[in-house]
């Protein structure tokens, strides 16, 4: 029986997101921005006709808005992770052979009676995925994943395409790595991309031609791995398996300067949970907690503007009360009245599996069936009721030093308060 790889890929995913529950942003040009209402991250198709660029400041950006009537939300993190969750589990009702790659893409592994058979899989996860979400996905379907990738900006570009485009045959290979820049390859970056050019190698097709120890002197083993890909070899196959986190990391610019202690040990209190929350999703321990904060560079010209301090744990732990604690007495070292801190950041490293863990008679930390068994109380009822219903009394509740996000849109699938009403 023959089989493909797919990779499925969200377009445009954030907009697409936001448009799933507001039908006035549809053919509308849509930006989103970054924390702290920043600078533009995600674009619409509209929004890129109309000349608005990745990377550009929000400021920037006001003339075109009112030029072109450009809709401005601020990241909906909340709304993006949840809406993944069941673009994923739609394609897992087609394919159940898949790996995410990203929060907007999906590798698959297809099988069929014949060719044919696989692209109308390929479509009817397309189909599937717009009804039951409201995502507008892509799909490319080749021989390998490398390939797979190709075919999926094809599926993009390509109006005549339908959203998926399977590589069928020699000639269709091949005019797709012709046309292909290295640049543009799944694994290739800008240091490989300008070493291939500057040896005459421009296209897919021109590395493909390579011989194998001239690709393996210039990018090593996993450059040749690619280069058989790219050949229709395939050496990469679906990972099932998610790779635990080595580290976790809660970070946050303020939307304000903070002067107060107070101020500044909410937020870090603030972190800690949401890296403590992590922490326990993946069933791990952590043995030592960092906590960073950031003053603004140029108030002080000369002295260190990044301050920071870890602390190593005993008995590695998850228990919140414990890793606040901790974070707080941190920050209380670190904080120089006076400073204008711009952002702070906690880091838990040492990461154990909870299965794993064996506690000292002498241990300092304890993360004792009694502890563990109020997280798990904790965090079922922020699962079930939306995020801080339960939270820690250090983290405050105004939180007057949180980012801006002026454009933000309700967290319509997360939190009871916010879901959409629809009156009859």
């Amino acid at each position: 029986m023959p089989s493909a790889f797919a990779l499925i890929d969200c377009n445009n995913f954030y907009a697409s997101c936001e448009r799933v529950f507001d039908p006035s942003l549809r053919n509308r040009p849509v930006v989103i921005l970054s924390n702290n209402d920043g600078c533009v991250i995600a674009r619409s198709n509209e929004a890129k006709e109309c000349g608005v660029g990745m990377g550009v400041p929000e400021f920037k950006v006001r003339p075109d808005v009112k030029r072109h009537n450009i809709a401005v939300c601020s990241s909906n993190y909340a709304l993006y992770g949840d809406m993944s969750r069941r673009v994923m589990e739609t394609i897992q009702t087609v394919t159940p052979n898949m790996e995410v790659y990203s929060i907007d893409e999906a590798f698959a592994e297809i099988s069929g009676r014949d060719h044919q058979d696989i692209i109308e899989k390929g479509k009817e996860i397309r189909r599937r995925v717009l009804q039951w979400t409201g995502i507008p996905v892509s799909v490319g379907l080749a021989r390998t994943k490398t390939l797979a990738k190709l075919a999926n900006e094809s599926a993009k570009s390509d109006k005549y395409s339908g959203g998926v485009m399977a590589l069928r045959s020699h000639r269709e290979h091949q005019t797709l790595l012709k046309n292909t820049p290295v640049s543009e390859i799944w694994g290739v970056g800008r240091n490989y991309s300008k070493t291939l050019q500057k040896h005459g190698v421009v296209t897919a097709w021109n590395l493909i031609q390579q011989p194998d120890s001239w690709i393996r002197s210039k990018m090593k083993v996993t450059g040749l791995r690619m280069v058989w890909e790219l050949r229709g070899h395939s050496c990469l196959e679906i990972e099932h398996a998610v790779d635990q986190r080595k580290g976790i990391l809660s970070s946050r610019s303020f939307g304000r300067p903070v002067y107060d202690l107070n101020d500044l040990t909410e937020a870090v209190s603030t972190f800690t949970e949401r890296a403590s929350e992590k922490l326990r999703k993946q069933n791990s321990l952590t043995g030592m907690i960092t906590v960073t904060l950031v003053t603004d560079k140029y108030s002080n010209p000369g002295l260190p503007y990044k301050f920071g301090l870890s602390v190593d744990l005993q008995t590695p732990t998850a228990d919140l009360s414990t890793l606040i604690s901790v974070a707080r007495m941190c920050a209380v070292q670190l904080f120089e009245k006076g400073r204008k801190y711009r952002k702070a950041w906690v880091m838990l490293t040492g990461l154990v599996p909870d299965s794993e863990i064996q506690t000292s008679l002498f241990s300092e930390v304890d993360y004792s069936n009694r502890k563990k068994s109020l997280m798990e109380s904790l965090d079922h009822i922020n699962s079930k009721f939306g995020k801080r219903t339960l939270h820690s009394a250090s983290t405050g509740i105004d939180q007057t030093w949180q980012m801006k996000q002026q454009f933000l849109s309700p967290r319509y699938t997360t939190r009871w308060d916010e879901v959409l009403t629809v009156r009859a």
